[in-house]
C-alpha cells in the first residue's frame, strides 16, 4: 500500500466549439479528448476524462457583459502538489488546451490536498 499526498486538478472542457458568426456550434472532435487524456497521462501518470452521454454538465460565465454557456466534459488529474507541477499544468492549459479547443480561456480548479491510496495485493 502506498499513500501519497496530492492535489486534484479539475479542467472542464467544452464538447462544442464557441459559436461561429452564424451562431452555430460544431462538436469538438473525439480525437482531441483522447489526445488530451494521453498527454495528461504522460505528464502525470494518469487521469480521468469524464464524457457524459446524457445530461452533460453545463458551464456558465460572464464574457464581455454577456452570459455564455457550454456543455462540458471534465478532465481530472491527481499529482504531487509542487509549484513545478502546477506551473506545468497551467502552461499546458494556456499553450495547448486553449488553442486545441478554440477557447478564450481554460478554467483549472485545484482541489486539495487530497490523500490517494493505491490498493495492491498486500494487506492494509
Amino acid at each position: 500500500m502506498r499513500v501519497q499526498k496530492k492535489i486534484t486538478a479539475l479542467i472542464p472542457l467544452p464538447l462544442y466549439y464557441n459559436p461561429d458568426p452564424s451562431e452555430k456550434r460544431r462538436p469538438v472532435e473525439d480525437e482531441k479528448f483522447v489526445r488530451t487524456a494521453e498527454e495528461i497521462a504522460a505528464m502525470f501518470g494518469g487521469g480521468t476524462l469524464y464524457r457524459f452521454e446524457q445530461e452533460s454538465p453545463r458551464g456558465f460565465w460572464w464574457n464581455a457583459g454577456i452570459v455564455s454557456d457550454n456543455v462540458l466534459a471534465l478532465l481530472e488529474v491527481d499529482f504531487p502538489d509542487t509549484a513545478a507541477n502546477r506551473a506545468k499544468l497551467i502552461s499546458y492549459a494556456r499553450d495547448v488546451l486553449k488553442e486545441r479547443f478554440e477557447q478564450d480561456a481554460i478554467y483549472v480548479k485545484f482541489v486539495g490536498p487530497i490523500e490517494s491510496l493505491v490498493v495492491e495485493d498486500e494487506e492494509i
